[in-house]
This record gives C-alpha cells, sequence and structure tokens, in this order.
C-alpha cells in the first residue's frame, strides 16, 4: 500500500479552505476577505501551501495572479470532499444561541433590511447574545456571488434568477405593489391620475424603468419617472415634502411609513407580487446555529410582511 505523500500531514482543514479561496478568487485580498482573516495571513498560507505541493499554485500575470494546472487540478479534487467534510461537521456541532457565540453573515436587499432588521436584531440580542451579526446589502445580481464566494452564508431578499444549483432556497413571501406617496400630497384618483404625477423609482441598475412601465406598455401608457434612487431607504429623503409618488412593495411601504408620513395606496397598475427568497450554501444546510439563523431570518421578515 502506498504511504501518506510527503507532507501531507501538515495539510489541515483550515488549509485546504485557504487553498481553495485563493484559486477560486486569484487573489490574496478576495481570499482574505472571504476567510474573514487578515492578507498576511492569507499571504503565509499561500507560501506554506506552495512549498507542501512544491508549485506556485498562482503566477502574476500583469496584474493577475493565474491559477496552475496543479491548482486547478488541486480544487478540482478537493472541493466536492471540503463541502462535504464542512456540512457533515456543521451538523454535528450543537448550538445553544444562549451561551455560544459565533458571527452570522447574511446578504441581503435594502427592502428586506428595511424590514426585517429592527426584529431581527432585537431578537439576536435577546436570544443569543454573545453572537454577532454582518449584513452585506445587495441586490439580484451581487447577491448570489457572495453566497457562491462565501462571503455569506445566507441570502434574503429578490434574487430574480435562482442561486447556484448547490444552493438550499425556499420562498418567503409574494408581496404585492401599493403606491407610497407624502401623507399632504392628494390623494390618487385612478390610473390617469397616477400615469400623470411625477415619480420616484428604486432602480439598481440606474435605468429609469421598471416592473410598472412594462405593464403601462401593454395598456398603452406611461408614466414619467423624475427620479432614480439606488436604495429603497433614499425614499425616505426624496418624498417628503414633495409631489413625487412611488411603487413599492407592501412590506417596504410598511417599513417607510414607520419613519415617516406617508400615505399608502392600492397600486392602480396590475403589477405581478414580487417573490422573496431565503437561499443558503449548502455546506451549512445541516449546521444547527445556521438553521437557527435562518428561520429568525424568516420569522423577522414575515413578522413585519
Amino acid at each position: 500500500m502506498a504511504g501518506t505523500p510527503p507532507g501531507l500531514d501538515q495539510l489541515d482543514l483550515k488549509m485546504i479552505s485557504a487553498l481553495i479561496a485563493l484559486i477560486e478568487e486569484r487573489s490574496t485580498t478576495k481570499a482574505a476577505r472571504r476567510l474573514h482573516l487578515a492578507q498576511s495571513t492569507v499571504s503565509g498560507t499561500l507560501a506554506r501551501l506552495r512549498d507542501l505541493f512544491e508549485d506556485e499554485l498562482l503566477v502574476r500575470q500583469g496584474r493577475d495572479l493565474v491559477p496552475t494546472a496543479r491548482a486547478e487540478e488541486l480544487v478540482q479534487a478537493l472541493r466536492p470532499h471540503y463541502d462535504g467534510l464542512a456540512a457533515a461537521l456543521g451538523a454535528l456541532r450543537p448550538f445553544d444561541p444562549a451561551s455560544d457565540a459565533r458571527v452570522f453573515r447574511l446578504g441581503c436587499t435594502d427592502a428586506l433590511a428595511l424590514s426585517a432588521l429592527p426584529e431581527m436584531t432585537a431578537r439576536l440580542r435577546a436570544e443569543a447574545p454573545q453572537c454577532d451579526l454582518s449584513v452585506r446589502i445587495g441586490d439580484y445580481r451581487s447577491l448570489p456571488d457572495m453566497l457562491a464566494s462565501g462571503e455569506v452564508s445566507t441570502i434574503a431578499g429578490y434574487l430574480r434568477n435562482d442561486p447556484a444549483a448547490s444552493a438550499k432556497m425556499r420562498v418567503l413571501r409574494h408581496a404585492p405593489w401599493v403606491v407610497l406617496r407624502n401623507a399632504a400630497a392628494p390623494p390618487l384618483e385612478g390610473l390617469a391620475d397616477f400615469c400623470s404625477r411625477p415619480q420616484a423609482l428604486v432602480t439598481p441598475m440606474g435605468d429609469l424603468s421598471g416592473f410598472v412601465d412594462d405593464q403601462l406598455r401593454a395598456l398603452g401608457r406611461t408614466r414619467r419617472i423624475a427620479l432614480g434612487l439606488s436604495s429603497f431607504a433614499l425614499i425616505l429623503g426624496a418624498l417628503p415634502g414633495t409631489d413625487l409618488i412611488t411603487t413599492v412593495p407592501d412590506f417596504v411601504a410598511e417599513a417607510l411609513s414607520r419613519h415617516g408620513a406617508f400615505a399608502v395606496e392600492p397600486c392602480p397598475v396590475a403589477v405581478p407580487p414580487v417573490t422573496n427568497t431565503l437561499a443558503w450554501s449548502a455546506t451549512t444546510h445541516r449546521d444547527p446555529a445556521e438553521i437557527w439563523f435562518r428561520d429568525l431570518v424568516s420569522a423577522a421578515f414575515l413578522a413585519r410582511a
């Protein structure tokens, strides 16, 4: 029987994790961010891995780091086993929220954060006082990448497309659209009035057209988007004291109304509800702590929806 290859006894789970992150990210800076370590620590690990495998693993070409053929082979061989082992170990670790300490990492849309974060942080402080929470705001384009890279273990909000095939997911809520206006502005009087008013639109891609405009075109109508905003939170500063209206998911309107003098009315345009989804890494699927955290996120969002 062949013996253990020289140096293999020096390879542990943390080094395998670092190797995978380095090769997939092609950057010590990005790998350090993904692993939540100092860049100097990751650079030192890379040096040890190079000695262990007697291969450069990453070579510089111009401004980029490019994996060697050996590095690509290693990741391809190790990744499935690493994912399975991480999932198995997670399932074996018990979690007591009252006494355990760990960091939960959530990526979500600003809409979901506006709605769920107050309830989420209150419950976390009351039920898991030694645990910390890191929240990254993203949209349907960036959140799946955060999950795939390991920057976060859970993502939530409007995702549009399904995350990676290995991710687990469940639908949280189908949210209808409503119209939000300054409480001092006149009430809406039907579709024609809606189309005539200047409007604000939350537009992550920077364009001034959205779901409502798709439906209006089918009716042969248009509206004027006078203001494009990159997040729902900016509505708090944009609408008060103006004649602007905006169309938002109902849970966003409820969250914003807690912080400003707004009126909420039904949307006169038949727009399909927006689906909000919770998705998580397969490696944390059976981790008791992550299961507890996912339940907390779901309950906090649905409590406000």
